[in-house]
């Protein structure tokens, strides 16, 4: 986490305690930014480690404060879990990504929080979304007419200026990583986009496009991106340029994003959405892995 964050003040969702991000001390006073760098440096890779966890406990073992305070004190007692048996699963892999997941949620949330703003009257994602007529029918989204100042995390204070129709922004990830990209590729989405769509009440939107834009993780401005039919509609996959496709589709939980190793033909944590035995094959042919 940058050094920018330093001073802000953050309540605690669970205990309710007011702290600073960059002090330390005791009491009300608890630095939190290297237990939510840690969990970014976490969250870069595709999937929890084992070996991830061991630093993670470690750190909160040397860190008594950080397991009093949110979000430390989510993780603790799954991390017990972890070590009662002394084997670690893909089911307790998948919770802890999932703690950590919401806790970057959160964080945003508290440190550069946004106000619901309402889409303009007509303004319809869906009728936008179709494949596009390139010679590789890659997917596209037609965000709606909308531009938005959206807060800064790594320096509090500031905006980008955010457009959702051409699925833009001047922060420097999308500058120099995105902006390349044809105009409405969903790796065009850099994370201050998500959280303007986070924001912005559209309705009806369909849970395959909103599992895409409640993802906290932009996607990775390599990956291309295809929608297919397997049977219940349209799911969303990407490529897998560094081995991982991401697929977002509906599984027994509802919709939501699911990691699959096209190499190794697994899924990420043995995740699988409806219709896995038809989506790996289909990575494969589309994308020629």
């Amino acid at each position: 986490m940058p050094d920018e964050l330093s001073g802000q003040s953050v309540e605690c969702p669970v205990c309710n305690i007011k702290f600073t991000a960059g002090q330390s001390g005791t009491n009300s006073v608890y630095d939190v930014k290297p237990l939510i760098a840690l969990c970014e440096q976490i969250l870069h890779d595709e999937e929890v480690s084992a070996e991830e966890l061991y630093e993670l406990a470690e750190f909160l073992n040397a860190n008594p404060e950080a397991g009093k305070h949110w979000p430390g004190n989510q993780l603790v007692g799954p991390l017990q879990e972890v070590w009662a048996d002394g084997v670690i699963d893909s089911r307790e892999l998948a919770i802890v990504e999932g703690i950590i997941v919401e806790a970057r949620r959160e964080w945003r949330r508290r440190v550069a929080p946004v106000e619901k703003t309402e889409a303009p009257v007509g303004a319809d994602l869906t009728s936008g979304f179709a494949a596009s007529t390139d010679t590789r029918d890659l997917a596209r989204i037609k965000g709606p007419d909308v531009r938005m100042e959206v807060p800064s995390v790594s320096y509090p204070g500031s905006t980008h200026l955010v457009d959702l129709k051409t699925l833009s922004c001047d922060c420097s990830d999308w500058k120099f990583r995105r902006n390349t990209l044809p105009e409405g590729h969903f790796s065009r989405c850099c994370e201050h986009i998500l959280y303007a769509f986070e924001y912005l009440e559209v309705e009806g939107l369909g849970p395959m496009l909103s599992a895409f834009l409640k993802n906290t993780k932009p996607p990775d401005p390599e990956k291309n991106w295809r929608l297919e039919d397997v049977g219940y509609g349209n799911i969303l996959i990407s490529d897998a340029p560094h081995s991982w496709s991401d697929v977002f589709a509906r599984g027994k939980d509802g919709w939501g994003m699911f990691g699959c190793n096209v190499r190794q033909k697994r899924w990420k944590y043995g995740s699988k959405p409806d219709g896995a035995d038809a989506i790996i094959p289909l990575l494969k042919e589309k994308f020629e892995v």
